[in-house]
């Protein structure tokens, strides 16, 4: 019966985690023509914004010189398109511009940005809902998953793009107004700020209060609750500027917790883990993918299954503190115990 049960499942592609982000290798700027020569002019800035998205820190592109990787950019193209989009702005009649959407080959480029000894985070990445308080001097409002046509939630929406982060907005049903209220999100309380998000099961909250001054400057205090611990930092500007600068700082701080930095000479190590709660094919299939899908985990190997335990070694080819900060924040498999060197007892989430 489990011999059929393997035969079976290891003949089923599986899909990936949701949580995946899509498009880091692929990058949009404007252009005026659809020419070759402009194309590959604009390749080195487009090459520099995946590199941002890909690697995740500031800090750690800012040590190291690309400039001869930038040089490469048209050599790494992989796909490209032309399409017309409406620039941010609150003006209907402003007319569409070009924009050359590029896409690099994937493969080539990671192991380019390894050979510079850059690190690296994966497609699968944490969800961050997003509690944004906003003050314009007329209302106070908390921002929900409905207003994507607000200029704020535009900008919002453009630099998490930028950074490759996912996130999730509060549908700000009657559910969510009874446990949040605007003066306690405005003040920075994060206590009723969990117990609502735990409702949307994501691992990131960021807490945000937005000051808009009659002239349009934006003040914006910015707090993310990650595990239990707390950070703040502020930002200001225009709105653009200023939902951009507290994004990139969210990301530089999310990238240093799961990026992953590993030579290419470096050999992988082998990890055996013991899986719980894995009871029928929707289990596998769903752990199988989520671990297939991490950075830097390959030869996921299938070696018992008894009961509703499942064996599993895998090798990683980086460093396992992040590979266990990753498996704590995703919620997918919780650790029960430590077997021993290189040994592992999970449990597998529903």
């Amino acid at each position: 019966m489990h011999r059929l049960f393997f035969v079976l499942i290891l003949l089923i592609a599986t899909d990936v985690s949701a949580v995946d982000v899509a498009n880091l290798y692929q990058s949009h700027v404007p252009v005026a023509t659809q020419g070759k020569k402009e194309r590959l002019q604009a390749a080195p800035e487009a090459l520099q914004q995946v590199l941002l998205k890909v690697v995740g820190d500031r800090a750690a592109l800012d040590v190291v010189d690309v400039s001869s990787l930038l040089s490469q950019a048209d050599t790494l193209i992989q796909q490209y398109q032309y399409q017309q989009v409406n620039k941010l702005s609150d003006d209907v009649t402003e007319p569409e511009r070009l924009e050359l959407v590029l896409t690099f080959n994937e493969v080539s480029l990671n192991q380019k940005l390894t050979s510079l000894a850059l690190p690296l985070w994966g497609k699968s990445r944490p969800e961050v809902l997003v509690w944004l308080a906003v003050d314009n001097g007329k209302s106070r409002t908390i921002v929900s998953n409905d207003d994507a046509n607000k200029k704020i939630v535009k900008s919002l929406q453009l630099a998490v793009k930028l950074r490759g982060l996912p996130i999730l907005m509060p549908v700000m049903d009657l559910q969510d107004q009874t446990k949040v209220q605007f003066a306690d999100l405005w003040a920075g309380f994060s206590d009723p700020i969990e117990r609502a998000s735990d409702r949307y099961g994501s691992p990131v909250i960021l807490m945000a209060s937005a000051l808009i001054d009659t002239n349009g400057a934006v003040k914006i205090r910015w707090q993310s609750l990650i595990n239990g611990k707390t950070e703040k930092w502020q930002s200001r500007g225009d709105m653009h500027t200023a939902i951009q600068a507290g994004i990139n700082e969210l990301a530089d701080r999310l990238a240093r917790r799961f990026s992953q930095l590993v030579s290419n000479n470096r050999d992988s190590s082998k990890l055996s883990l013991q899986i719980s709660h894995v009871r029928d094919y929707a289990d596998y299939s769903r752990l199988v993918a989520y671990l297939t899908g991490l950075q830097y985990v390959s030869d996921v190997n299938v070696s018992n299954l008894s009961t509703d335990k499942l064996n599993i070694t895998l090798s990683l080819k980086g460093d396992l503190t992040i590979f266990n900060q990753t498996l704590a924040i995703d919620r997918v498999l919780v650790s029960e115990s430590y077997l021993a060197e290189d040994s592992f007892n999970y449990r597998l989430l529903p």
